[in-house]
């Protein structure tokens, strides 16, 4: 296959994607800055490089860069967020393919095979010029036009997906202030307010209240929902395991036992608490002591959510306003991250997280403590 240069700053991505180029059968060259890159395409005569626009690298400078030292040698953006608008300004600058996150070697593999299709045509001088009427003529000018229609007719999708998400609403401003918590029932969101110790039931379609929990005896902080019950958890550290029902009656209590909750998840055997003060994760049995089996050292800055996607627990940094991913055998070990570049801007705090069985859900409470909480809906997908 052909010889493909990776151009990252982090060696992760390189890493990363380098396994995926070379199990689809491409030999694969990493390199951590551009002039490694531009000694690499020269010596190992690189047929395309794939950049990646993040990380504290910025793409659209690589790709005019790369495409000024060789004009033929078609260049793919691998995006760390998606972003219509940025990758069509990667497209103007002359890169020919953007992939968007998560990677997969299915989209690497489109996107790479497109590029070295079209990757230029060189052109020589001949001394008899072929006639305007000679089938070579034709061909070339039928070659040329069909380029050209691809370049526009991508340009003009890219564009098109870049009004249709603009269109699309991601964020909501909530009729409460002091959000704690967020969970998903399978067809509602719950949002945890501990202010005025309440619980809201919410449309995912378009955040609507539909239920209203108010609750005299206890400040929640964080909830989650198996198929049988929903369990919810006080600022004392009690957790208490519910009916699901509109009156959310409880069934069990468990005085104390999960002190300092910033989060707490199912994984279908066993729950989950994270404990904001001591940083640490708590895996507890289901049992009449919500025995603790192990506790595992969180690392991070600031806890703030807890959730199970189906294969793995995801825990909130709100200082770092990322996503973390943590293996159900060593929990410990960040095995991934996800930033949030929604709260990026710092007029919001990240404090609780929830999935939906495809996207990330996050509410955030402002900065300055008096502005209505923020449900943002996240387009980046788990992996």
């Amino acid at each position: 296959m052909a010889a493909i240069g990776v151009l990252a700053k982090e060696a992760a991505d390189r890493e990363l994607l380098g396994l995926m180029l070379g199990e689809l059968g491409h030999s694969v060259e990493g390199a951590g800055r551009l002039e490694e890159a531009i000694e690499f395409a020269r010596e190992r005569k690189t047929r395309a490089f794939l950049l990646v626009d993040g990380g504290g690298a910025d793409a659209e400078i690589l790709t005019r860069e790369m495409i000024r030292a060789y004009p033929l040698m078609p260049v793919v953006v691998a995006l760390k967020v998606r972003d219509a608008s940025r990758a069509v300004a990667l497209m103007r600058v002359g890169a020919s393919e953007v992939v968007a996150p998560p990677w997969t070697p299915e989209d690497l593999k489109a996107s790479v095979s497109k590029g070295l299709r079209f990757q230029g045509t060189v052109v020589t001088v001949s001394n008899i010029a072929p006639r305007r009427n000679s089938p070579i003529w034709y061909a070339l000018s039928v070659a040329l036009f069909l380029a050209a229609g691809l370049g526009v007719a991508s340009l003009k999708r890219v564009e098109k997906n870049q009004a249709a998400a603009a269109a699309r609403v991601d964020r909501w401003e909530l009729p409460v202030r002091h959000p704690a918590g967020l969970a998903y029932d399978g067809k509602s969101l719950w949002l945890v307010e501990w202010f005025t110790q309440s619980f809201y039931s919410l449309s995912p379609s378009d955040t609507t209240v539909q239920l209203v929990r108010h609750l005299t005896a206890e400040t929640p902080v964080a909830a989650a929902f198996t198929a049988e019950a929903m369990w919810t958890v006080s600022a004392d550290g009690t957790v208490i395991r519910r009916m699901r029902d509109d009156k959310m009656t409880p069934l069990t209590r468990y005085p104390r036992s999960a002190p300092n909750s910033a989060g707490l998840a199912f994984d279908g055997l066993y729950l989950w608490t994270l404990d904001s003060r001591a940083k640490v994760l708590r895996k507890h049995l289901v049992d009449r002591e919500l025995t603790v089996l192990s506790t595992y050292k969180w690392r991070g800055a600031k806890p703030a959510g807890l959730v199970f996607d189906g294969r793995t627990l995801w825990t909130l940094d709100a200082a770092d306003r990322r996503l973390q991913r943590h293996g159900l055998e060593r929990p410990e070990e960040i095995i991934g991250a996800l930033p949030l570049p929604e709260y990026a801007e710092g007029a919001y705090i990240p404090t609780g997280v929830s999935w939906d069985g495809t996207r990330f859900w996050t509410v955030g409470e402002a900065t300055d403590g008096r502005g209505p909480a923020r449900l943002v809906r996240h387009q980046a997908e788990s992996f």
